[in-house]
């Protein structure tokens, strides 16, 4: 009798051990609460117990999706999408940052607005000196809400070494080690290139911006530049997958290797390796200072771009000069479990602030990748058609790419070209 007992007793823990597993393969749909129907508020007590049953649930890894796959890659290679919340809409932190961000930021919920994207948005302002706990805030409120949009917000040089940048902060807390940008030429826009179309993956949370420095000796900085074997790893295969997922043909390492051995040197050994587990797709290399050169002689040349974090830096904005400027260009920000989406040269804009000229095109094809990673593909095309059909009006240019037009123009235009 007692060895039936402990018999049954090992084979329910087997059993709960393998509906845990199941819970984690697939999560079940957040729990939504009855409301009243006089003021809509959820009762206390049953709001108190929703909150607890939601920190027990194991957040569930997504694959990140660049606005650019294709739907078959997706089925192919993506889990299900996060189920959405009651009434089938999302939540999405918004943090408007600095500069041109905050009215940026209200263009894209008044497009939003209009387009009747089911999206809902937690505010959290986070400027250049806001201390800590507003940074802690942000951060917890895109762990709540899995995927934020935000403006830039400035790292002013002038700041005490142990002020750390706010954005670097979240990236790293986050673990959004995958930093994209889709550099092209877009219609409408006169550019001294045609045809160009690159995908830069950066490696967004070592190297350079590791924040490891100190005065050894009055006068005498040094400054840590870090690479591992597992994030270059990491990172090259988000590349190839990427390069795979979308169909491309090449991927390019960025790199200084003959100068620095170890550590670019490890980054571009990682690369090799990796390549060699996609066969059907070219890989070559190419030293950093080579490569600006190759992209403003000849930029068609590229395919897939991966490069650690401060080259990542310098070839985004010059890629995104080649197409038109920094407010044409978006950026995301992918991690396994968050995302958070941007301009793609991360420029506050601050000298522009307030005066209704800047671009607001960078901001919405942001918005548009970030619906794309809601699986709101309908609404993602829709206002990404007309962003792009606005920009065929040369009266709706902005300064930025030899207009004359405005913010509110231009965005008035993109609403108008909305069905």
């Amino acid at each position: 009798m007692a060895a039936a007992t402990r018999r049954g007793a090992a084979g329910g823990a087997r059993a709960g051990g393998k509906s845990r597993e199941i819970s984690r393969r697939r999560p079940p749909r957040p729990l939504a609460l009855p409301r009243s129907r006089e003021s809509g508020a959820a009762h206390p007590a049953m709001a108190a117990a929703l909150r607890a049953a939601r920190r027990l649930r194991v957040p569930v890894p997504r694959w990140p999706r660049p606005a650019w796959f294709s739907h078959d890659a997706e089925r192919r290679h993506l889990p299900p999408p996060p189920p959405a919340k009651y009434g089938g809409r999302h939540t999405v932190t918004l943090i408007p940052g600095d500069g041109i961000g905050p009215e940026l930021m209200l263009h894209v919920k008044e497009v939003f607005r209009h387009a009747c994207v089911p999206v809902d948005f937690e505010e959290v302002r986070v400027g250049a000196e806001a201390p800590e706990a507003d940074v802690h805030n942000a951060i917890m409120a895109i762990r709540r809400n899995g995927v934020a949009i935000k403006g830039n917000i400035e790292t002013n040089h002038n700041l005490p070494p142990s002020h750390k940048s706010r954005n670097n902060l979240i990236r790293t807390s986050l673990d959004l080690y995958a930093n994209v940008i889709h550099c092209q030429s877009l219609p409408g826009v006169e550019t001294r290139h045609r045809d160009v179309d690159i995908l830069i993956v950066r490696e967004n949370t070592e190297g350079e911006y590791s924040s490891l420095e100190h005065e050894s000796v009055a006068g005498v900085v040094e400054s840590l530049k870090i690479i591992t074997a597992g994030r270059s790893r990491r990172i090259a295969h988000y590349a190839f997958g990427l390069a795979r997922a979308a169909k491309r043909r090449s991927v390019t390492a960025v790199h200084k290797a003959n100068i620095m051995k170890l550590g670019d040197g490890l980054f571009l050994q990682c690369c090799k390796e990796v390549a060699a587990e996609y066969p059907e797709i070219s890989f070559q290399s190419m030293i950093v200072d080579n490569t600006t050169m190759q992209l403003v002689s000849r930029p068609q040349q590229f395919d897939v771009m991966v490069m650690p974090n401060l080259y990542g830096n310098i070839v985004n904005n010059v890629c995104a000069g080649l197409v038109g400027g920094p407010g044409l260009v978006p950026g995301a920000n992918y991690g396994h479990d968050y995302a958070v989406f941007e301009t793609a040269t991360r420029n506050t804009g601050k000298s522009i602030a307030n005066r209704n000229i800047a671009n607001p095109t960078a901001a919405l094809l942001a918005a548009c990748m970030m619906l794309d990673h809601l699986r709101l593909h309908s609404y993602a095309t829709t206002i990404r058609q007309a962003v792009l059909s606005s920009l065929d009006d040369p009266r709706t240019h902005t300064p930025d790419i030899g207009g004359q037009g405005t913010t509110s123009g231009a965005v008035q235009s993109i609403i108008n070209h909305l069905p």
